[in-house]
């Protein structure tokens, strides 16, 4: 089904429920970090930034100040900075990428490409501010640049949610990687039955 948030705002939801055929079960996620089995061990957060949060530079991969913590409930790796406003060399905003494991060798920038484009972050005032990256799809993303929207409902604890109707839970995050301003969700998790939803932003409700 096709949902608009409210009429103020363009971000358009798409939400795909992938149930089970003919009766057969579906499998279900669990709390279990399925994206650790084959992900990274540590996601860094390189960039404009990192000078301003005790690293001896910027564009440092390596630097534990600006690494990523992974959340075993959300599946996501995610961490809060305060970022300065024009602190890039054109004196216009932040600037940043995502780097795995230390070095350069593995990076994804804009659209969650492979060694794509710096992801401009251009704050007003100095701010904390919330960066997300999903080793599912490489995408890395912060909740200034791009509403954070999950799908937050009676079915959470299925997704392997601890608690359902929490909007802090991942595990139904609505993602648009390729930003075109369309957000959407997909999982065959649930089994067949009826739900309620609500979208909540940025973790609240």
């Amino acid at each position: 089904m096709n949902l608009r948030l409210n009429p103020f705002s363009r971000l358009i939801l798409i939400l795909v429920v992938l149930t089970s055929l003919a009766g057969l079960p579906v499998l279900s996620t669990t709390p279990i970090a399925s994206a650790q089995v084959d992900g990274p061990e540590v996601v860094g957060l390189p960039g404009t930034h990192q000078s301003e949060l005790g690293c001896s530079g910027d564009w440092h991969p390596d630097c534990a100040a600006t690494f990523l913590t992974y959340d075993a409930e959300d599946d996501v790796w995610q961490a809060t900075f305060n970022i300065q406003p024009g602190n890039d060399s054109d004196k216009k905003g932040a600037r940043y990428k995502v780097a795995l494991n230390k070095t350069w060798d593995v990076n994804y920038g804009a659209n969650a490409s492979p060694g794509g484009a710096d992801i401009a972050l251009v704050v007003p005032a100095a701010q904390d501010v919330k960066f997300y990256y999903d080793h599912k799809i490489n995408w890395i993303t912060d909740n200034f640049n791009t509403p954070i929207a999950v799908a937050t409902g009676d079915f959470q604890s299925e997704l392997g949610c601890q608690n359902d109707n929490d909007p802090g839970c991942l595990r139904s995050w609505l993602q648009d990687p390729d930003g075109d301003g369309s957000f959407s969700f997909a999982t065959t998790g649930l089994p067949a039955g009826t739900y309620s939803m609500v979208i909540a932003i940025n973790e609240s409700m």
